[in-house]
């Protein structure tokens, strides 16, 4: 598989730094749940800034060091993200 058909790991990286939600964000209507790890090393503070251009309601989950669950997609505390998504989801959906 070649993500965004480039050749390596450098053209991949070249064409993901292209895309941008700035602009398209504030589209976004329906209901948004936006994870918010402590220690994120790839995009830190993007979590509270998606949720300020969403145009539609927001929740950002924080996920601590505490929990075991810092760090970019919560590595070691993945049922804790799986329970706070389903969760969230049931709440959204009326379950």
């Amino acid at each position: 598989a070649r993500p965004y058909l480039a050749d390596g790991y450098y053209n991949t990286l070249a064409e993901v730094r292209k895309y941008h939600l700035e602009h398209v964000a504030g589209s976004i209507s329906t209901p948004l749940l936006i994870t918010d790890p402590e220690g994120e090393q790839f995009w830190p503070g993007q979590s509270k800034r998606l949720a300020a251009l969403a145009g539609g309601p927001t929740t950002v989950v924080p996920f601590t060091a505490a929990e075991g669950a810092n760090f970019h997609c919560q590595p070691m505390a993945r049922r804790l993200t799986d329970q706070r998504m389903f969760d969230w989801l049931d709440e959204q959906l009326d379950l």
